[in-house]
């Protein structure tokens, strides 16, 4: 796969470790506390005992758990205190979650679930976890770094102010093992100086060339003064490179302040262009879809049936609200929501509120509020519309989107085509993937995110988009819909 390449190798070494760590810490577990009457290694039917198989896959799985706690994040790899106390935390995570599943699914001839065996076998973790990260992988990656034995070629897009900020911190900082090529620059002719003995390679045109040329691994992007459309248009031609790419803007600084992004020197990295050509994906993320709806219709659906007699006797109308919207590459398709106003109400009212919230960027006038698609005191709204947009209710219909395949279950919301008409030519790319139920801007602060922050955080999902992203997305959303915050 293309981003296996351009991932940094030396974090699948580091999950090879954990890997084995986790692995070693089951071993220890049965052996203390079935010792000797287990035998896991020369057993004569199994090779290996069938109380152990299930545990290395826990193991692996494992893995998942710590990359959602950023222990695979460079800026917590070389840190000792911070990163021993997220190796504990997540560890406990991980043995709590196992020892749910074993005391749930009751099969204890492959599931041990043996108090002791799990106590054990999380003390060794956390010692091996450890030993293995602060010990062992932590000093030799800093001396390799330090001697230069570790290092990826960057290249900085941007001979401004930010970008000589990052090149005195990559220069300044070793730890990080980041080797500084040159910068390239629309503004600043070829050769110039810009920090030291480093000079502009050449402008954004050439950076196909330049990548090849000089055998760049990492591009920094890190523009000053420049438009939303400006930086979409360079981040497309460094992606296009197939090489790391990451952006440090004020026009990403939502993406900053709402994910957990890679850190150097504290300057926050925002990466980019990591899965989206990535065809499998697509094929799990289908798959994912598929099943995730139709357990979707079966669990909500006592809540189909109550909110459609309420829906019924509330007002006059139809159950079900259909109404055309953009899918994938701009394709309409029926949109499905429950009712929650009145039949044949005036649209006038939420067109001028999306033009004048799209067009002013932030502030909504004339009874709205500061974000997206939001109005407060819809007139339009019925009574038990009130309370399903509330809770989310109306939306859950659209598990038959998803399910016919107009719709994901995580992507960006889809667009009106009368929004997608006030839309500049930057936000028009939210469009190219199928649209979601959920995504990143409802679980970053919904209606408080101002429109430009809303399609930014659309566009970095889209760069980043792969399963385990969406499950990441799909829990948290649970939350948010609890608090009863509403989307659109």
């Amino acid at each position: 796969m293309q981003f296996l390449k351009k991932y940094p190798s030396y974090k699948f070494v580091l999950a090879f470790l954990d890997y084995t760590a986790l692995s070693a810490a089951f071993f220890i577990g049965l052996k203390v506390r079935f010792w000797p009457k287990i035998d896991l290694i020369n057993n004569p039917d199994y090779f290996i005992h069938p109380s152990y198989w299930p545990l290395l896959i826990y193991a692996l799985l494992a893995l998942f758990v710590f990359q959602y706690y950023n222990l695979y994040k460079k800026h917590i790899i070389i840190t000792f205190v911070q990163q021993q106390v997220l190796i504990f935390k997540t560890l406990l995570i991980v043995f709590i979650g196992y020892m749910i599943i074993a005391f749930s699914i009751r099969y204890p001839q492959y599931l041990i679930d043996s108090r002791l065996v799990i106590l054990y076998s999380w003390i060794s973790a956390i010692v091996l976890v450890s030993i293995f990260r602060l010990l062992v992988f932590r000093y030799i990656y800093l001396t390799f770094a330090k001697k230069h034995l570790i290092h990826r070629r960057v290249l900085i897009v941007g001979a401004g102010k930010s970008g000589r900020m990052v090149a005195a911190n990559m220069i300044t900082d070793k730890r990080y093992g980041m080797d500084l090529v040159g910068f390239v620059d629309d503004n600043i002719p070829a050769g110039t100086k810009i920090f030291q003995s480093y000079i502009v390679l050449g402008n954004t045109g050439e950076i196909m060339e330049l990548v090849e040329i000089y055998d760049i691994q990492d591009i920094i992007i890190s523009v000053s003064k420049t438009s939303y459309d400006e930086l979409i248009e360079i981040i497309e031609k460094c992606n296009a490179t197939g090489r790391l790419v990451h952006v440090y803007s004020e026009l990403y600084d939502i993406v900053a302040n709402k994910v957990e992004v890679e850190k150097f020197s504290e300057i926050p990295l925002v990466r980019m262009g990591q899965f989206y050509n990535e065809g499998i994906n697509h094929i799990v993320k289908r798959v994912i879809d598929i099943v995730g709806s139709m357990l979707g219709i079966l669990l909500f659906s006592p809540f189909f049936i109550g909110i459609a007699i309420a829906i019924k006797l509330d007002s006059p109308g139809p159950i079900l609200f259909k109404q055309k919207r953009l899918g994938k590459n701009g394709k309409l398709f029926n949109f499905l929501k429950f009712r929650s106003m009145y039949v044949n109400n005036d649209d006038s009212i939420h067109r001028e509120y999306l033009k004048n919230l799209i067009k002013n960027g932030k502030k909504a006038k004339d009874g709205g509020q500061e974000g997206v698609f939001k109005l407060v005191n819809d007139p339009r709204i019925t009574r038990v519309g009130a309370f399903i947009r509330k809770w989310s209710l109306d939306e859950l219909p659209q598990f038959f989107n998803v399910l016919k395949g107009d719709m994901s279950l995580v992507g960006p919301r889809p667009a009106l085509p009368y929004e997608f008409d006030e839309y500049n030519e930057w936000h028009k790319n939210r469009v190219k993937v199928l649209p979601g139920i959920t995504g990143l801007w409802q679980i970053s602060g919904r209606n408080n995110i101002p429109f430009d922050d809303m399609v930014v955080l659309d566009l970095y999902y889209m760069e980043n988009m792969s399963p385990w992203f969406d499950l990441q997305i799909l829990l948290k959303t649970f939350p948010v819909v609890f608090l009863g915050k509403t989307g659109y």
